[in-house]
């Protein structure tokens, strides 16, 4: 079976005066920001459209460091209200770049993040609105562009970039999963790639840039002559190799962008992927480690976050997490969980699960081991708001964990559950019990996966 498709990019680097802010994301505690022209590479997003038996599913990726909830709503439910497709045929993945721009003002909270104040989180609005237009506007010009009939094909090589960062945690995600489309004359239309690393690897300064997904997806596109749209997989615990700099931008750039290169000019271990597409997406909600919805917990959270207002200066990242904490008590209320997204693709021949926020590895594992078929496992989907780790990282707490061990009660300082403006981290199963146990945050995400992966 045949499909048809259509494919669309625009540019997303800020600038002055159409972006209203210069402020980065991807780095905290401090204020961090670029200047006008302090770009090395373009920030970009990438639209495919595939038309399954004239139904079009949109597939959206952008050089950016999150989709914030608010945003993937926003611009999901314009399209839908536009008539233009249906919610589970719109997919959208971020690259996770940390040489762009901030984005949005609550996950990550620009207060707690750098310490911008109103006027500076107002100016990141602004630029999160552009670049919610221009997205919106890609994808209608995408979807009114001529269509090309096209077979796809898809294969798996490894390219070595990155490491496993999270201490005691040895996956290294090294494979990179290929979807070539191909017109009736063999003639290559698009290839759609992807990898597992966080893009770190130009470091914490000052310039936008895409990082080594834009440097591998431009060399891919100079080598073969079709554009070419990265997805980024779950690398919540994976970074780029080092040492940091624009040299290892292209280095691991091109590394990437040679395996791909290599693997469709060989043109060997390819299998044919043929529809129809079957689209489906849920949303789970994921517990904390206490319970926010039991008024003695919350009272018990609100002492210990007014007690950190007086242990920590004003701009320290501590204090600005507990005075977000008590004014959440104090006003609205705490969050009681964390909504997660999780979309599936079916193809014949291949399957694409995408799963939003920073998903680590282990996630990627269990998942490869429990489904025999052609799996694509995608990180960074729809939208990003959390780290999402496995039982065996909770219960050693730390960064991605969100908690300082051995206590899970409270978000830990200098995690990302500060990062991300949640007041605990998430529910683990009792330290040392596998399989994952009912009501733990792992335990719903792999049952919601599996169902979505063997079910249609």
């Amino acid at each position: 079976m045949v499909f048809q498709i259509a494919v669309g990019s625009t540019e997303l680097t800020p600038k002055v005066p159409a972006f209203p802010s210069l402020w980065m994301g991807g780095y905290g505690w401090s204020p961090r920001g670029s200047s006008p022209g302090n770009v090395a590479r373009e920030l970009k997003a990438h639209c495919m459209v595939i038309w399954d038996d004239g139904y079009p599913n949109v597939l959206l990726r952008a050089d950016l460091i999150s989709i914030p909830r608010d945003m993937n709503q926003w611009i999901r439910g314009t399209l839908i209200d536009e008539g233009l497709l249906a919610d589970t045929d719109f997919l959208m993945v971020s690259s996770h770049t940390h040489s762009g721009p901030l984005v949005g003002d609550i996950r990550p909270n620009p207060y707690i993040l750098m310490g911008l104040n109103q006027a500076d989180i107002d100016a990141v609005n602004g630029t999160t609105n552009v670049l919610i237009d221009r997205l919106l506007d890609l994808v209608r010009a995408t979807l009114n562009k001529t269509r090309t009939t096209v077979t796809f094909r898809y294969a798996e090589t490894t390219a070595n970039i990155g490491y496993n960062r999270v201490e005691n945690q040895t996956y290294v995600m090294n494979t990179v999963p290929i979807l070539v489309a191909r017109k009736a004359n063999n003639n290559r239309v698009a290839v759609l790639f992807g990898a597992g690393s966080h893009p770190v690897s130009r470091g914490n300064d000052t310039t936008f840039d895409c990082d080594y997904p834009g440097r591998a997806a431009a060399q891919i596109e100079a080598s073969l002559g079709v554009p070419a749209m990265f997805f980024q997989g779950t690398c919540g615990d994976q970074n780029a190799n080092e040492p940091r700099g624009n040299s290892q931008v292209v280095n691991l750039g091109d590394k990437l962008a040679n395996a791909v290169i290599n693997k469709i000019n060989a043109n060997t271990g390819f299998t044919n992927v043929t529809g129809p597409i079957m689209t489906r997406i849920e949303e789970v909600q994921l517990p904390f480690a206490v319970d926010t919805t039991n008024p003695t917990v919350v009272a018990n959270l609100r002492n210990r976050y007014a007690a950190r207002l007086t242990q920590f200066p004003t701009d320290d990242v501590n204090y600005r997490h507990a005075k977000v904490m008590v004014d959440m008590i104090d006003g609205p209320g705490l969050p009681t969980h964390i909504a997660m997204p999780i979309q599936r693709w079916r193809f014949n021949g291949l399957t694409i699960l995408a799963l939003s926020h920073e998903v680590l590895s282990g996630f990627h594992v269990k998942l490869k081991a429990a489904y025999t078929g052609k799996l694509w496992v995608m990180g960074y989907a729809n939208e990003v708001e959390a780290y999402i780790a496995p039982d065996n990282v909770l219960w050693n707490g730390g960064y991605e964990a969100g908690f300082e061990w051995p206590d899970n009660t409270i978000a830990g300082g200098g995690s990302y559950a500060e990062v991300y403006a949640w007041p605990a981290p998430l529910k683990a199963s009792p330290v040392g019990v596998s399989p994952a146990v009912a009501g733990s945050a792992e335990k719903i995400i792999m049952d919601c996966c599996l169902d979505l992966l063997n079910n249609p």
